[in-house]
């Protein structure tokens, strides 16, 4: 048996034996991937915007993206449950 199998046959048997908690950890690991990810890309928009000096009409785009994170947030943590 391979490391790979037997590490899948480990996994086959938690989920067997703890079947809630597995259930549990998977949503947690969603929940935090989904507030990192969220938290990178808002922090990434917000201070590449800051920090450049913006054209009115790139000003326009920049308000839109950044309208855009904040549903996107939203609906994020509707979906997930993420505190964003």
């Amino acid at each position: 048996m391979s490391k790979q199998d037997w590490k899948f046959f480990l996994y086959d048997v938690a989920d067997r034996l703890f079947p809630k908690q597995m259930d549990e950890a998977y949503e947690q690991g969603i929940r935090v991937g989904a507030e990192y990810a969220a938290r990178l890309i808002s922090f990434m928009v917000i201070e590449a915007g800051e920090k450049a000096e913006l054209t009115k009409n790139q000003e326009k785009g920049y308000q839109v993206a950044r309208s855009a994170i904040i549903e996107a947030k939203k609906k994020v943590h509707a979906r997930t449950g993420a505190m964003l």
